[in-house]
């Protein structure tokens, strides 16, 4: 049974959701925003249903009491009109998701089984615990939401994790969420580009080196020793020399490294996360990459999609960017129908790293508050 506490002063609404909703939901009514607050600190709900505009308080306001009191449900904003800053504002402050009125029933029971199955989660992995190094995590998108469960899911261990994804698609961010949200959180985090390191010097930059071992060489700790009892990120794994790629190999089966030159082993209390923009299966195929590898990195594999299969996130990164960008400033900037039309127009080949791009050349062009299509640029 799923209990759904719905905070609108719309009765009718709250009759025809009781009556369609299956057997398996219970809808109790709050009228007013503060009768709502009432019920949630005196009963444990599993959704909170909250319209937008209530007669006594806002709703944003209202979710932001919600998220103050102790373990509080997955809220849905309502909201009769799309005013993508208030949705920008709502999931800033907490909002699970939001659904638009007139809702569509298979729409709304969606969004209500998803959010019960993330409280169960939350129940399950941290003891009722908020989770706001999600918040980060923009999007409504079906791809994004999966990536979310999947961080949730793998927060707790240690195996390998092998992020995908094309370029600019934010796979370092999704890194960065694992580690905040896993028990190494205190620990360092170190992220290292295999792709940007020259083949001479990418042994000495991942595990260290003794005075000796080369021309200049000195005693220093590597990347991985920088790490230990934190995380390090490999990112573009997939363009790792193939020599390179048998000590890491080794790493991963030994737990401990040697740097270049010495004759000591050095124990290892790590967590590895991978990436690349890459098929990895076709450099395995091809020989640039080892099979062996492949199949120790790619453990809890995690799929980014593209933005071109995002539509339902572009608009939300689109404000989001605004905001961050002129949050020091007055500007008050927004975008026009026409501009936000452009912009889903297009097929995003850089991800969201080119949507930000746009964005902050688009801030620059405009010359009123309002930045209309002609200052979008791709």
């Amino acid at each position: 049974m799923i209990s759904i506490l719905f905070i609108d002063d719309d009765i009718f609404a709250y009759n025809t959701l009781k009556m369609v909703l299956p057997d398996n939901y219970t809808v109790l009514p709050a009228y007013t925003a503060r009768e709502g607050i009432e019920q949630l600190k005196k009963n444990s709900y599993d959704v909170v249903l909250l319209d937008i505009n209530l007669p006594d308080v806002d709703g944003i306001t209202i979710l932001g009491e919600i998220q103050t009191l102790s373990s509080p449900p997955p809220v849905i904003m309502l909201t009769a009109v799309k005013d993508i800053k208030t949705v920008v504002s709502a999931i800033k402050k907490g909002a699970y998701d939001y659904v638009e009125k007139p809702y569509k029933l298979k729409e709304l029971e969606g969004s209500i089984r998803r959010a019960a199955e993330t409280l169960v989660m939350r129940k399950y992995f941290n003891g009722n615990a908020s989770l706001p190094e999600l918040d980060k995590i923009l999007g409504f998108s079906s791809g994004i939401r999966s990536v979310r469960d999947l961080i949730v899911k793998y927060r707790n261990s240690d195996s390998t994790v092998l992020i995908t994804g094309k370029s600019g698609t934010g796979k370092e961010l999704i890194a960065k969420t694992l580690h905040a949200m896993s028990p190494r959180a205190s620990h360092p985090f170190i992220a290292v580009n295999c792709g940007a390191l020259p083949d001479t010097i990418i042994e000495t930059e991942l595990f260290g080196s003794e005075k000796g071992a080369f021309t200049d060489a000195r005693t220093r700790a590597g990347l991985f020793e920088q790490a230990n009892s934190g995380t390090i990120f490999l990112d573009e794994i997939g363009e790792m020399p193939l020599n390179t790629q048998v000590k890491l190999l080794r790493v991963l089966e030994e737990k401990e490294i040697r740097r270049v030159g010495g004759v000591r082993s050095i124990p290892l209390n790590i967590h590895i996360i991978a990436a690349t923009n890459r098929d990895i299966k076709d450099r395995v195929a091809k020989g640039f990459f080892r099979e062996d590898l492949y199949y120790r990195i790619g453990v809890l594999p995690i799929e980014i999609p593209p933005l071109s299969e995002r539509d339902a996130d572009i608009i939300l990164l689109a404000v989001h960017f605004i905001q961050t960008i002129t949050e020091n400033s007055d500007s008050g900037q927004y975008l026009s129908e026409d501009s936000k039309e452009k912009l889903l127009s297009y097929s995003w080949p850089g991800n969201i790293r080119e949507l930000k791009n746009v964005i902050e050349r688009a801030i620059l062009l405009s010359d009123t508050e309002e930045i209309q299509a002609k200052d979008i640029r791709f």
